[in-house]
């Protein structure tokens, strides 16, 4: 009797509170399911049934759902309707019921760039999870090793999973995985049917360059002395100075924006294809394309033909011709992305997708382009792969005659920021050299600079996996490029050093006391330490690296790792006497708690443009190409570390973890974070924490606090830094997803003394240390979303930062944002669902900022002497931006 007062009292409250209108059991939100008067488990059962089973025919098919009884049926009937769904509407209805979650990958792009394409495939068209390998279930979205050790498991022993809440009560897997992995798969005695589906996607984006590039293009090519000399200041409107940099060269403040067009086609989970143009900043449109321009035009597209097919029973085939993605073990041996991501362990939102798979992303210098097959079973997994593509370099005149060409050895890949055309760059370094006569005298001659498809590289790799039980596998993976071109990196008498840095010679020889001995340092180790395929020693035309990487689940913790070595000079079959490289890692699991442990070791001279491991900076982070580049024989060449996407040589070992108390007090992702830079030794430790307190679950309040330190071990070193940022950050969850959230952050930096400031301009004048640095800067951030409805949400954000001389960032609803000196910056993205196939996101930004104040002096010149040479005012700069993302889908 109490049962039945109370359901009746459940169901007279639900009826007072205004809902005049029968919920649709085929449309209902889960959150309008929870409504109900029924328990909450119940509602969810519904939900699962209807998302994973079918949609509902009758209202009496809920007696078909375990745990709703009639008496549950007899509560909600009179609350509740059923409509007709037909078939074209069920895939709309998931499109529907997922658009968040593509949303969300949609705004992960940078860091997963690519990748997001894969994870929308396994959104509409979900796979058999009774029938995945332990890869295919690791490669899920926040999926961990242990969750895909208990899937399999469980499947061998022959218990096939029939629904989501038949996946919760497998036995280890946690609950995030399954609620990740729920939107990706179906179950047993489903079949989804076969059925083509389209996507069309535009991007439109015309954001300012970064800070590094825009310095770059902007770095005088005409020495400053000759400026003076010329009787001409530096602010002169003289035409031919306003041409100075390639900036003005180029007339690049008038750049066009980047623009991306991508279309997709996928069929069932049989085949897919695809293509994408893609024009960086500064690029011609593809409607202003002329003759000229086509071959190049045609030769950068990307595109794809996918077959995938289970043969053999349960064994997997998938052959890929044309751009393809191919990523093994930790990344060291091969994973081709243009794009790097400091620590990135794998897991969470630095997840690999290991194995061989489409690729349309806008990784253009490190594509692989040709065909590519992988075979794969519950014990065995194999991949080959062929490449042969045409790549942008580093070109020197090796030979001395003046003239960059064929006949030139390579430095380096390199990703250029805009990809001008070899005539242009030519014509552009004739003009700057043309400065050379009375007045505009360049005494720096450019014999080095980026050329466009410099080299054809020919790559054949492979990968051989071996799984004897669940969980536990051991891997092989090798590479050979093939070039038709010589990397030489010619380290006798100084002439790197020479090479990069702004040299004045007579007689053929460099002058005593030139800015290569006083810019080039211990840390530039690292460019020499760049492969070459001729020395003294031996004569390659080749680049071969080899690896092996294993994994095994031991109850909650999975131990991981992958050594790699590149081939130099040592023994064919024998291993550790040529540049190496080492992962080792740890991952445990429990349901509240997670913790990463991982230990990483590079070799200097371990060069392998397609390693992407673990590091907390990437490759010539603090040397010449990242400190000078105003003193860079070319500024461009600076596009080598600005667009590096390999990890800079460390030792270290990092600590991860997360911890929920309870509902209302989490430490939220902390880590720990001890390594060595290999270049020139230094030592630095770098700590994360971040503490999140919910006294309801409606309202969070956070607290993190960042410490790093640089070169620990000398606090008298020029090298030493300390960072201290501490965040506070309040968020409010309102009705209807809304959300509102305020953040302030306090950063300060300090720096040892430095002779500089105090010393006369005599040589060997006071050189006492002194003055030491401290910076302090702040920032404060409002940040609000607005569902008006289902079809409409507005995102905004207002900011006001001060430097100080330190640097801030800002986290956007898709990309990060370097800040200036001090300013505020303020930003709007209305995202619509135009209607059932057509989403329309549209962004708009403006910064106001100013840039640093800078005043320098060398050791033999006066303050002063140099006029306005040697003091660059502050400049107030505003900046509009606008983003335009088209998304339709069929």
């Amino acid at each position: 009797m109490r049962k039945f007062l109370f359901s009746m009292i459940l169901l007279m409250l639900f009826a007072l509170s205004g809902a005049q209108e029968l919920l649709d059991l085929n449309k209902a939100t889960l959150e309008e399911l929870k409504q109900l008067p029924i328990q909450e488990e119940k509602a969810e059962s519904i939900y699962e049934f209807r998302y994973y089973i079918k949609f509902f025919d009758s209202i009496y098919e809920l007696r078909d759902i375990p745990g709703i009884t009639q008496n549950d049926l007899n509560i909600i009937k009179p609350l509740v309707m059923v409509s007709h769904i037909s078939k074209t509407d069920e895939y709309a209805l998931r499109r529907e019921q997922t658009s968040y979650l593509i949303e969300r990958l949609g705004s992960n792009e940078g860091f997963q760039e690519g990748i997001s394409d894969i994870w929308e495939d396994y959104l509409v068209t979900p796979r058999n999870i009774n029938k995945l390998t332990f890869s295919d279930v690791l490669n899920m979205p926040n999926t961990s090793p242990l969750d895909a050790a208990a899937v399999l498991e469980r499947i061998s022993f022959g218990d096939s999973i029939s629904s989501y809440s038949d996946l919760r009560q497998t036995e280890g897997i946690s609950y995030y995985g399954a609620s990740n992995l729920q939107h990706y798969v179906y179950y047993l005695g489903q079949e989804i049917d076969r059925k083509l589906f389209f996507n069309y996607q535009m991007k439109y984006d015309d954001n300012p360059y970064e800070e590094a590039t825009d310095l770059m293009y902007k770095e005088s090519m005409i020495n400053l002395h000759a400026i003076e000399n010329s009787g001409l200041n530096s602010n002169s409107e003289t035409p031919r100075i306003k041409k100075q940099s390639y900036w003005g060269y180029f007339q690049m403040e008038d750049y066009s924006p980047s623009i991306m067009n991508k279309v997709r086609l996928r069929y069932g989970n049989i085949w897919s294809a695809g293509l994408l143009q893609y024009n960086r900043k500064g690029e011609k449109p593809l409607l202003f394309f002329d003759d000229a321009d086509n071959k190049n035009y045609l030769k950068d597209l990307k595109y794809y033909a996918n077959y995938e097919r289970e043969v053999f029973g349960n064994d997997h085939l998938s052959i890929v011709v044309g751009n393809f993605r191919a990523t093994f073990g930790e990344g060291l041996v091969m994973e081709n992305t243009d794009f790097y991501n400091a620590r990135k362990t794998g897991y969470g939102f630095s997840k690999r997708i290991t194995g061989i798979a489409e690729d349309l992303s806008r990784t253009q210098e490190y594509a692989l382009l040709g065909a590519a097959v992988q075979w794969k079973n519950k014990s065995f997994n194999g991949s080959l792969f062929f490449s042969s593509d045409d790549k942008d370099a580093i070109v020197y005149d090796s030979n001395n005659d003046g003239v960059l060409d064929k006949n030139d050895y390579l430095l380096s890949y390199v990703t250029m920021s805009r990809r001008f055309t070899n005539e242009e760059l030519e014509e552009a370094e004739n003009f700057f050299q043309d400065y050379e006569k009375p007045g505009y005298e360049n005494p720096y001659p450019i014999n080095i600079a980026p050329r466009r498809d410099a080299f054809n590289e020919k790559l054949v790799g492979g990968h051989i996996e071996y799984s004897p039980i669940i969980g536990t596998h051991l891997g092989f993976t090798a590479y050979e490029a093939v070039y038709d071109r010589e990397f030489v990196v010619d380290n006798s008498n100084d002439s790197l050093k020479y090479l990069l840095i702004k040299t004045l010679y007579e007689d053929g020889e460099p002058v005593n006391g030139n800015d290569a001995e006083a810019k080039w340092r211990i840390a530039d180790s690292e460019i020499a330490a760049l492969y070459s395929t001729k020395t003294a020693k031996y004569d390659n035309n080749f680049r071969r690296v080899i690896g092996f990487d294993w994994r095994t689940v031991l109850n909650n913790t999975s131990i991981q790792g992958e050594y790699a070595e590149l081939t130099v000079d040592g023994k064919e079959y024998k291993l550790g006497d040529d540049p190496k490289a080492l992962i080792l890692s740890t991952y445990t699991q429990f349901e509240n708690l997670y913790l990463i442990t991982l230990y990483r070791d590079y070799d200097l001279d371990y060069d392998n443009p397609y390693s992407r491991g673990f590091s907390e900076h990437e490759k010539f982070d603090d040397t010449v190409l990242d400190r000078y580049a105003y003193t860079l024989n070319n500024p461009l060449i600076a596009d080598v570390y600005i667009n590096s996407a390999q990890a800079q040589a460390e030792k270290g070992i990092y600590i991860e973890t997360r911890y929920r108390f309870n509902k209302h007090l989490t430490i939220n992702r902390s880590y720990l974070d001890i390594w060595e830079r290999k270049s020139d030794s230094r030592k630095s430790v770098r700590f994360q924490g971040e503490l999140d307190y919910r006294p309801i679950y409606a309202l969070s309040m956070r607290l993190k606090y960042k410490h790093q330190q640089n070169r620990y071990d000398d606090d008298a070193d020029r090298s030493l830094s300390k960072t201290n940022e501490t965040t506070g950050k309040i968020v409010v969850n309102l009705s209807n997803f809304d959300r509102i959230s305020l953040e302030y952050r306090y950063t300060k930096v300090w720096f040892p003394p430095y002779t500089y400031l105090t010393n006369d301009p005599e040589v060997g004048g006071n050189t006492i240390a002194q003055a030491q640095s401290l910076l302090n800067a702040d920032y404060i951030c409002v940040d609000y979303t607005h569902n008006f409805n289902k079809n409409l949400k507005v995102q905004g954000s207002f900011i006001y930062w001060n430097g100080h001389g330190a640097s801030h960032w800002d986290w956007e609803d898709m990309e990060i944002d370097f800040l200036g000196e001090k300013g505020n910056k303020l930003w709007l993205a209305l995202n619509t669902k135009i209607s059932d196939n057509l989403y329309l996101t549209l962004k708009y930004r403006v910064k106001h900022y100013k840039t640093r104040e800078y005043e320098w002096r060398a050791w033999w010149n006066d303050v002063g002497e140099l006029g306005d040479l040697n003091y660059l005012d502050r400049v107030e700069k505003t900046e509009h931006s606008f983003r335009l993302h088209l998304d339709l889908r069929l």
